[in-house]
């Protein structure tokens, strides 16, 4: 079997998440992803523990790709990666607007060089909006998109931000849908095309629950009450008027009135008096209730039953002389390959493998280059 983005060439020009999470998922894809990274290095270098100088985030959304560091501000830098548009078929970047430009790197200089050249643009606030220039990571995306009010006083909790950057990977993934989308349309074309996508439009786009405000209704606080019962605690995955009148029917429970918290008091005393956690689930699964275990967040990607047999981890090179841990792609494909293929790269350490298969460079160009100041190299036994 093959992947099926094999021969695909990215020229990655991302950094912290958003990028890096879209050409993460290109790479596992089979593309070849080459992260070009500067002197000072990607942020999250200094997220997490490290194994072999190599930092537990930065591995984690930047394994499978093959990567050199550029100095953009050294002359004749941009000429270089200009080269390397020329043959790609894939350019990804993450800068604020206008920074591409100010390297003569715009979308217009790129398409004229390169036609079927497609170029993934991912923003806080899109190339052309009245704050393309604001600085915008994930928490500013979840403010400003109302996430973090709607969680406050729906889930009756303090003011914070989550524990995830859902702003930054669901740009990604819609990242990636439009890009392969424009592939399939450059097949047809033979055109390539520029895709601006802000992450204010793909976060109000990925919420679900945002035709209840436009309609004016006030969404739930969750789609599922978390109760504790002998065992643990369980989450059903029901509304609680559904719940309510499914147990008041069929185990004929007393209704203490029309009065919601009276009646979730009565459902958490009857389901606490269960004398196991299989009690519990089997009058739930007889009554066709969703429910899940909530289970600590350590230990959940290890405890859960279908982490293991459906390949949630993948054992990648530690550059230490072991192994460890990463999520793997989750795609599962009936006649083709996908997942992570190699070990998350120190800064520059394919500059002389990819300008030979991308640019026919010789060993002697990229010591000119590296004299020249255009090419650097991390000394692996360094952190950054």
């Amino acid at each position: 079997m093959s992947f099926p983005l094999e021969g695909m060439k990215v020229l990655d020009l991302t950094r912290a998440l958003s990028g890096p999470f879209a050409t993460r998922m290109l790479s596992d894809l089979g593309a070849d992803v080459v992260k070009v990274e500067p002197p000072s290095g990607d942020l999250t270098r200094a997220y997490g523990g490290r194994i072999g100088n190599l930092a537990s985030h930065f591995t984690q959304h930047n394994a499978g790709k093959r990567n050199i560091c550029v100095d953009l501000k050294a002359p004749g830098a941009a000429q270089l990666l200009l080269e390397m548009v020329d043959v790609a078929d894939i350019v990804v970047e993450n800068f604020r607007p206008g920074v591409m430009a100010r390297y003569g790197l715009d979308w217009g200089t790129l398409h004229e060089r390169n036609p079927r050249l497609i170029m993934l643009s991912i923003s806080g606030f899109g190339q052309d909006g009245p704050e393309r220039d604001r600085a915008a990571y994930a928490p500013v995306l979840h403010a400003e998109t109302g996430l973090i009010d709607r969680f406050a006083e729906l889930g009756k909790n303090r003011a914070v931000d989550f524990p995830l950057s859902t702003a930054d990977t669901s740009a990604a993934v819609h990242g990636v849908i439009a890009v392969l989308a424009a592939a399939l349309m450059a097949q047809r074309t033979g055109e390539g095309q520029h895709i601006d996508l802000a992450m204010v439009n793909a976060q109000f786009y990925h919420d679900d629950f945002l035709g209840m405000v436009l309609n004016g209704d006030t969404p739930p606080a969750g789609s599922g009450d978390v109760w504790e019962i002998e065992g643990g605690r369980i989450v059903i995955a029901t509304p609680f008027f559904y719940l309510w009148r499914t147990l008041a029917k069929h185990a004929d429970l007393q209704d203490p009135g029309d009065d919601e918290d009276s009646r979730r008091q009565v459902v958490a005393d009857y389901l606490a008096a269960f004398p196991s956690w299989d009690a519990v689930t089997e009058l739930l699964d007889g009554f066709n209730l969703a429910w899940g275990r909530v289970r600590p967040w350590r230990d959940a990607v290890f405890t859960n039953p279908s982490a293991g047999p459906r390949g949630v981890l993948a054992d990648i090179d530690d550059r230490a002389g072991g192994t460890r841990k990463i999520t793997q792609a989750p795609y599962r494909f009936s006649d083709a390959e996908a997942g992570v293929r190699l070990p998350a790269a120190y800064r520059g350490e394919h500059n002389a493998e990819v300008l030979s298969d991308w640019l026919e460079r010789s060993a002697s160009d990229v010591a000119a280059m590296r004299e020249a100041g255009i090419l650097a190299e991390q000394d692996p036994t360094k952190k950054r």
